[in-house]
């Protein structure tokens, strides 16, 4: 007995094209999306400001993942079809610049990181000094000091203000600290696998019909 297979492959056939076409719109969805919002937070550019920077860096960060998500989509929508050769090794090679690029950006990421935590240091230094020197101003002429304030309140008042300085000095470390670490982790695992996808890609490129 025989059997006639060219139905049962018709089903297939199309059923694997609707799948492909599925992840190419889903895919160009999160990708132009997720340029489309970046452009948008961009808005308007303050490249002097550390802080803008910093927040910035933080979105393109945390939404990376949809980005590579996209290109994954895309390039799997590229794989097995007729004419998705010169398309594949397109989006392969606009996955390997776009991972470098995520590279770039995290070394960005702990330079401003570094200059935010310098800027909290400093901004506390300064006004620690400042209130120290107001203190010893008042020290040496101790006939200005309101009532019931004597010499020795002066002095508890300077060790606690230094107390207090350390700690927020601690604070700003801790933070900044924090900060890189989650800009620079999400940067540096997405651009790699931006690098392999674009990568893996381009092999399936070379046996794609």
């Amino acid at each position: 007995m025989t059997y006639n297979t060219d139905k049962v492959a018709a089903p297939q056939s199309a059923g694997g094209y609707s799948a492909k076409n599925i992840a190419k719109i889903v895919g160009l969805v999160c990708a132009i999306g997720f340029i489309f919002d970046m452009l948008l937070l961009a808005l308007p550019p303050q490249l002097g400001n550390v802080s803008w920077r910093i927040g910035l860096e933080q979105e393109f960060a945390n939404r990376s993942i949809i980005f590579l998500f996209g290109m994954a989509l895309l390039v799997f929508s590229s794989v097995g079809i007729a004419k998705g050769k010169n398309r594949l090794v397109l989006l392969s090679r606009g996955s390997m610049v776009a991972g470098i690029a995520f590279f770039l950006i995290s070394l960005l990421a702990i330079a401003d990181a570094i200059q935010l935590q310098k800027q909290a240091l400093g901004n506390i230094d300064s006004r620690e000094t400042e209130i120290q020197q107001q203190l010893r101003q008042a020290e040496d002429n101790p006939e200005s000091l309101r009532e019931g304030i004597s010499v020795d309140d002066l002095g508890r008042i300077s060790e606690e203000l230094t107390r207090q300085a350390e700690e927020r000095r601690g604070r700003a470390r801790q933070a900044a600290v924090k900060t890189a670490v989650s800009n620079v982790g999400n940067l540096i695992l997405v651009g790699a696998g931006l690098v392999g996808l674009g990568r893996s890609g381009s092999r399936l490129s070379k046996t794609n019909n």
